[in-house]
Protein backbone atom coordinates (compact mmCIF):
# COMPACT_ATOMS: atom_id res chain seq x y z
CA UNK A 1 0.00 0.00 0.00
CA UNK A 2 0.81 3.56 -0.65
CA UNK A 3 1.81 6.51 0.97
CA UNK A 4 0.77 10.24 0.18
CA UNK A 5 2.07 12.84 2.45
CA UNK A 6 1.06 16.48 2.22
CA UNK A 7 1.29 19.51 4.37
CA UNK A 8 -1.39 21.19 6.39
CA UNK A 9 -1.84 24.33 8.56
CA UNK A 10 -2.78 23.55 11.93
CA UNK A 11 -6.30 24.99 11.38
CA UNK A 12 -7.14 22.65 8.30
CA UNK A 13 -5.45 19.64 10.32
CA UNK A 14 -7.82 20.33 13.32
CA UNK A 15 -11.10 20.82 10.72
CA UNK A 16 -9.73 17.61 8.95
CA UNK A 17 -9.47 15.73 12.38
CA UNK A 18 -12.24 16.49 14.18
CA UNK A 19 -15.17 15.91 10.80
CA UNK A 20 -13.08 12.37 10.60
CA UNK A 21 -13.72 12.18 13.77
CA UNK A 22 -17.44 13.46 13.96
CA UNK A 23 -17.87 10.94 11.15
CA UNK A 24 -16.82 7.58 13.30
CA UNK A 25 -13.85 7.45 10.37
CA UNK A 26 -9.98 7.49 10.29
CA UNK A 27 -8.47 10.38 8.90
CA UNK A 28 -6.56 8.10 5.98
CA UNK A 29 -10.22 6.71 5.12
CA UNK A 30 -12.19 10.63 5.37
CA UNK A 31 -9.38 11.78 2.51
CA UNK A 32 -9.23 8.16 0.44
CA UNK A 33 -13.37 8.92 0.25
CA UNK A 34 -13.12 12.68 -0.46
CA UNK A 35 -10.41 12.33 -2.67
CA UNK A 36 -12.37 9.24 -4.93
CA UNK A 37 -15.29 10.94 -4.67
CA UNK A 38 -13.96 14.46 -6.21
CA UNK A 39 -12.06 12.11 -8.88
CA UNK A 40 -15.13 10.34 -10.17
CA UNK A 41 -17.26 13.35 -10.00
CA UNK A 42 -14.53 15.13 -12.12
CA UNK A 43 -14.79 12.21 -14.35
CA UNK A 44 -18.80 12.33 -14.44
CA UNK A 45 -18.17 16.18 -15.18
CA UNK A 46 -16.12 15.09 -18.37
CA UNK A 47 -18.55 13.00 -19.36
CA UNK A 48 -21.32 14.68 -19.11
CA UNK A 49 -19.65 17.54 -21.21
CA UNK A 50 -18.19 14.94 -24.07
CA UNK A 51 -21.94 13.40 -24.49
CA UNK A 52 -23.33 17.48 -24.60
CA UNK A 53 -21.11 18.22 -27.29
CA UNK A 54 -22.07 15.44 -28.94
CA UNK A 55 -25.63 16.13 -28.78
CA UNK A 56 -24.56 19.48 -29.93
CA UNK A 57 -23.20 17.92 -33.49
CA UNK A 58 -26.08 16.04 -34.27
CA UNK A 59 -25.66 12.89 -32.67
CA UNK A 60 -28.96 11.01 -31.57
CA UNK A 61 -30.14 8.87 -29.18
CA UNK A 62 -31.58 5.77 -29.76
CA UNK A 63 -34.19 4.62 -27.41
CA UNK A 64 -34.82 0.96 -26.38
CA UNK A 65 -37.99 1.08 -28.08
CA UNK A 66 -36.78 1.67 -31.21
CA UNK A 67 -34.17 -0.87 -31.50
CA UNK A 68 -37.90 -3.11 -30.27
CA UNK A 69 -39.58 -1.67 -33.17
CA UNK A 70 -36.90 -2.17 -35.92
CA UNK A 71 -36.18 -5.57 -34.20
CA UNK A 72 -39.74 -6.58 -35.06
CA UNK A 73 -40.06 -5.31 -38.32
CA UNK A 74 -36.85 -7.92 -39.37
CA UNK A 75 -38.85 -11.11 -38.57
Amino acid sequence: MATISFQLDDFDEKVIRNYAKSKDMSISSFLRTVVIEKIEDDIDDELYEQALQESKNGSQDITANFIIKLATLEK
